[in-house]
């Protein structure tokens, strides 16, 4: 068995009252749409619920050595705890490519994800 490449792997991690792995790695296959299967994976492992605000946000890292799925991952964990949160981060192995996704019953909490990753620029 050969080894996938780290940039076509995934993992998958949940916040809601606390941070769950999903336990395994995920491997795509050769013609899979890599930032497609991130968008999938974290929008799967948020709960779907009438009257929340739910966005994506998709970091793609610029420079080697940039951490783009630990900026993801503290902004989660900073906003995460309650019932009326969740959120999700799926990230390559090669650390690449993330995508956070966030739910709230409060918009404010998904707008300060938003803000502090700089989107309120206008």
């Amino acid at each position: 068995m050969t080894e996938a490449e780290p940039s076509r792997c995934i993992r998958v991690r949940a916040y809601r009252e606390g941070v769950r792995d999903a336990g395994r790695t995920f491997r795509l296959p050769a013609d899979a749409d890599v930032q497609a299967a991130l968008k999938r994976a974290a929008l799967a492992a948020v709960p779907k619920a009438e009257g929340w605000t739910l966005r994506l946000f998709s970091v793609e890292r610029t420079e080697a050595g940039e951490r783009v799925a630990a900026v993801l991952d503290r902004l989660a964990r900073r906003e995460m705890g309650g019932p009326d949160f969740a959120a999700a981060l799926a990230a390559t192995l090669d650390g690449a490519r993330a995508v956070l996704a966030v739910g709230a019953r409060d918009a404010k909490r998904v707008e300060r994800v938003r803000s502090a990753l700089g989107g309120d620029r206008r």
